[in-house]
């Protein structure tokens, strides 16, 4: 289950990535025209969106090389996937409150800021499960 996870996420994070910079490439003129206005410029925009996508594709990479390392049975291998794992629950916690917080102090936007605060709490219990399983797995000697 676990691992199911992981591929999941690889996935995830992969296409959204892969979204960002394509959006990057050929979409920023349709995105700044849907946004609010802003105080940068288009070329500003294209970068961040760049860097969003680009961070979104390393996030990808990891989950793909912690499965490798789950794979390869090595103790490396599940302590990628366990610290990996960790930190994306508490940065979904984190987000997950910030979204919330958010919805309370912005009243018009509450009702797709909480939306993305069920959403980051899903991901956060998901992600919390899998370091849970494989630290469980690790602890019984079957990870590695």
């Amino acid at each position: 289950m676990a691992r199911g996870v992981l591929l999941a996420g690889a996935i995830a994070w992969l296409l959204g990535g892969i979204a960002g910079l394509a959006i990057a490439a050929v979409g920023t003129e349709r995105l700044e025209g849907v946004l609010p206005p802003l105080s940068i410029d288009t070329d500003a925009l294209r970068g961040a969106v760049t860097a969003v996508g680009a961070g979104l594709m390393v996030v990808g990479a990891a989950h793909m090389v912690a499965l490798i390392g789950l794979g390869s049975r090595k103790r490396w291998g599940s302590a990628a996937a366990i610290l990996l794992s960790a930190v994306l629950a508490a940065t979904f916690v984190a987000l997950g409150a910030s979204a919330a917080t958010s919805a309370v102090a912005t009243p018009e936007m509450a009702p797709m800021l909480l939306v993305a605060a069920m959403v980051a709490g899903v991901a956060a219990l998901g992600y919390a499960v899998v370091t849970l399983r494989l630290v469980s797995e690790r602890r019984a000697g079957s990870a590695v």
